[in-house]
């Protein structure tokens, strides 16, 4: 996903910030809410001359994410084209199994699909203003963190191989070191690791098939969203803070991206949607918060890789977690089988905006509506940024 596109979108949420102080009761914020409509459709085409079994590959196994439910977002599964059975995955995730035929004879096609309502609620937990302050002189010490989270969020597991003995990963060990040197300050240290990320990895300009591992992110000096991210989460295993990755759909009002991948086997249509990931670290006394290298971080500010976090905003709808599983190795090596089969995968999806809460109703017109609370949230933001940038020399000097 490229960086910053997410801006359009993302800033109606820092907008509600001047609503918090006129809220007496803090309960009453569940009521504002931004509702969508998710569309997800694959269909599965065989066009090759045997027998195809479709949950043997990931790319067409049909399973799917079913969101999670939490006070900052309520998604409901509106309709599917076929039953669903739900189970949950090694990371914890709640998913459902699509009860599809189990293979496609040749020429045959199975289109499956899908649709969600997701309603993204403004709650005191969506964390546009911070307490204690988002500063370092307020944050905890690294012997503050919980060692069960330490046990189970700092070990090499799925993509984050810490204690491999390759060179490659021994430079990963090595400059999680040298970048936070002595510092026990959890924050401190966690903003050494984001300042080097937005300064040496690069946000890549062409398409690639293949997902690169940490350590290929560190050695080619760029990657996108999830490949920053897990950069970071590497960094912050090896240094005893705890970190796994999270993973949502954005809405982009003015985005459409097309393409192919693996041989023009998987092919794609994304309406108005971006997918994207980010890191949560637990930093004490604020426990999980949000580190988000490509629509968050700021050279100017690094700490809004934290405070402009696109899962912080009401145009991000959360779908699973990622604790244990190396779903780097699992989608690379079924997108190099896929392009060696005569399998084709098409995927379209799309995010649209269907309602916002009655108080925030301007006009009797939805469109009109958003639109003009899009337009006013950057305004919001500019003065927002403005006043965050005033504190950049002290922050400097906490550190």
């Amino acid at each position: 996903m490229k960086p910053k596109l997410i801006l359009a979108s993302s800033l109606i949420a820092l907008m509600f910030c001047g609503f918090l102080a006129s809220v007496a009761n803090p309960s009453s914020l569940n009521g504002y809410y931004i509702g969508y409509h998710l569309l997800f459709s694959t269909t599965i085409t065989n066009k090759g001359s045997s027998l195809v079994y479709v949950a043997k590959n990931k790319l067409t196994d049909p399973t799917i994410f079913l969101f999670p439910n939490d006070t900052v977002q309520t998604v409901l599964l509106v309709s599917s084209s076929h039953s669903i059975n739900e189970d949950v995955d090694r990371d914890g995730n709640r998913i459902g199994i699509l009860n599809v035929e189990e293979s496609l004879r040749p020429g045959q096609s199975i289109r499956i699909e899908v649709q969600f309502r997701a309603d993204l609620h403004l709650t005191l937990e969506r964390r546009l203003e911070w307490e204690p302050s988002l500063e370092y002189s307020s944050s905890g010490l690294k012997q503050e963190i919980p060692r069960e989270l330490v046990e189970r969020y700092c070990v090499s597991a799925g993509p984050w191989r810490i204690n491999d003995s390759s060179p490659s990963w021994l430079s990963v060990r090595r400059l999680a070191s040298e970048l936070a040197g002595n510092k026990t300050n959890v924050l401190a240290a966690l903003m050494r690791l984001t300042e080097w990320i937005g300064q040496n990895i690069k946000y890549p300009t062409a398409r690639r098939d293949n997902i690169q591992s940490p350590d290929e992110t560190l050695s080619s000096r760029e990657g996108d969203c999830d490949e920053q991210a897990n950069l970071i989460i590497s960094f912050c295993r090896i240094l005893g803070i705890p970190a796994y990755l999270q993973c949502g759909c954005v809405y982009l009002p003015s985005r459409v991206d097309r393409g192919a991948k693996f041989n023009g086997r998987f092919s794609f249509d994304l309406d108005r949607l971006g997918w994207h990931a980010w890191a949560m670290i637990y930093v004490p006394p604020w426990g999980w918060i949000p580190v988000d290298m490509t629509m968050g971080y700021s050279r100017e500010y690094p700490l809004l890789a934290v405070e402009g976090a696109a899962v912080e905003t009401l145009s991000t709808v959360v779908s699973n977690n990622l604790l244990v599983t190396d779903y780097i190795s699992e989608t690379n090596l079924a997108g190099e089988q896929l392009g060696r089969t005569d399998v084709y995968v098409e995927e379209k999806e799309s995010m649209k905006p269907t309602g916002i809460s009655p108080e925030y109703q301007a006009t009797p017109s939805m469109q009109v509506t958003t639109i003009a609370l899009m337009g006013f949230g950057v305004v919001v933001v500019a003065a927002y940024l403005a006043a965050r940038f005033t504190t950049k020399n002290r922050l400097k000097r906490n550190q």
